[in-house]
């Protein structure tokens, strides 16, 4: 099961697996892949993340490795 997880934290995963920030608007940011074909929004506006945001970004990026 997926428990929340800290903002900086989702942050800093998405950087170290090469993914950019694409924009910014209000208090959530676009996140691209390296090759920009996959973008998942974080609020990074939120000290934490839900569940189910958590798990649509794994999601995303799952199946950028496939």
């Amino acid at each position: 099961m997926v428990s929340e997880q800290k903002t900086k934290d989702v942050v800093k995963m998405l950087t170290r697996a090469g993914w950019y920030r694409g924009r910014t608007v209000g208090s959530h940011s676009t996140w691209k892949s390296a090759d920009g074909s996959r973008s998942v929004t974080v609020p990074d506006g939120h000290k934490e993340i839900s569940p189910g945001v958590y798990r649509k970004i794994l999601k995303a990026m799952n199946q950028e490795e496939e």
